[in-house]
């Protein structure tokens, strides 16, 4: 759903207030937290989605690394995990169920989270993920409304996973360019979090549907600031750019509708290259707000656990008025 409408609908849906609840809707964060006692809270998320890659323990795979992303991205660690599994009944072989279940187990494996249950329905098409809860201390999650004005934004994954998936789909790319891309999407980020956690980072958030602009929007109006990106330092799959102009997905055109309005785009910044900052990701890195003198450190942290393509892409300057950009795109 479109991140406007969606914002639209949550304002008014009745609610129960505790001042147990640390993090819930109104900040659209990426997961919810909810104080247990003095030393634990539970974070919860759910996601699930349709078939990114063809191949279906590669699917299964990808979802559950997107669907316990949202823990980490909170800061926290991830305990156990739900499937929820739609399907065409008497349509597809059970052999891919039973692989999309596998790929998603050996992922939750290499989490050590806990599978604890499921629930499957029958419709006329795919869709997989997972609800998955963890825990935190209350004083530590991580949300998109406490980012300090001067921090250095950093980047753990590539962007440009939604135009390739879809020029996927028409033209059966090369393994030179699928092959870092699913990858990337495979990878946990678990790892990146845990580096992060050795450096005061001030708020995080994990790129996903509504595309790296659509979540650094709520990123920087949750917490009334302006977020600046240097463009050209934005990791890029390999190949996004030639594919941008004639695969830009229907769900990442309502994401430049959304944030765009808010967005400064310098003239010299490319309109395929914006598009590709607006694009919907499937289990993309994290974005995290972090102080200006551990930034350098925290990006060679990242790279020596795994994600080697993280990078410093932009910082967090002072908020503006209601109606000046909350993004602003330089080369």
């Amino acid at each position: 759903m479109a991140p406007g409408r969606l914002s639209g609908i949550l304002e008014k849906l009745p609610k129960v207030s505790s001042p147990d609840l640390i993090v819930g809707m109104d900040t659209m964060d990426d997961a919810g937290v909810y104080r247990i006692n003095d030393t634990t809270a539970l974070v919860q998320t759910v996601d699930f989605f349709s078939p990114v890659v063809a191949d279906p323990r590669t699917f299964g795979r990808i979802a559950a690394a997107n669907s316990m992303s949202d823990i980490w991205a909170m800061g926290g660690s991830a305990l156990t995990a739900m499937n929820l599994l739609c399907f065409p009944g008497g349509k597809l072989e059970i052999e891919v169920i039973e692989k999309i279940l596998i790929g998603s187990s050996e992922k939750l494996v290499e989490a050590g989270v806990v599978l604890v249950g499921g629930h499957t329905a029958e419709q006329d098409e795919v869709l997989f993920g997972l609800s998955v809860t963890g825990t935190i201390h209350p004083d530590n999650a991580k949300t998109n409304s406490t980012a300090r004005v001067g921090d250095i934004l950093i980047l753990t994954k590539p962007i440009g996973s939604g135009i390739l998936s879809t020029a996927n789909k028409a033209e059966h790319l090369d393994i030179e360019i699928m092959g870092p891309m699913i990858a990337a999407m495979e990878r946990l980020n678990m790892y990146a979090s845990d580096a992060l956690n050795r450096f005061d980072v001030s708020a995080m958030t994990d790129i996903t549907g509504f595309g790296l602009l659509g979540h650094s929007l709520a990123f920087a109006k949750s917490a009334h600031v302006t977020l600046e990106f240097s463009v050209n330092k934005i990791p890029l799959f390999h190949g996004v750019k030639d594919y941008v102009n004639s695969y830009f997905p229907g769900g990442s055109a309502q994401n430049r509708k959304y944030a765009e309005k808010h967005t400064y785009i310098n003239k010299n910044v490319s309109d395929d290259m914006a598009n590709i900052l607006f694009d919907a990701q499937t289990s993309g890195g994290l974005l995290a707000a972090v102080r200006p003198d551990q930034a350098e450190e925290a990006v060679l942290a990242l790279r020596e656990a795994g994600d080697e393509n993280s990078a410093i892409i932009g910082k967090v300057l002072k908020g503006t008025e209601a109606d000046k950009p909350s993004l602003i795109l330089f080369p």
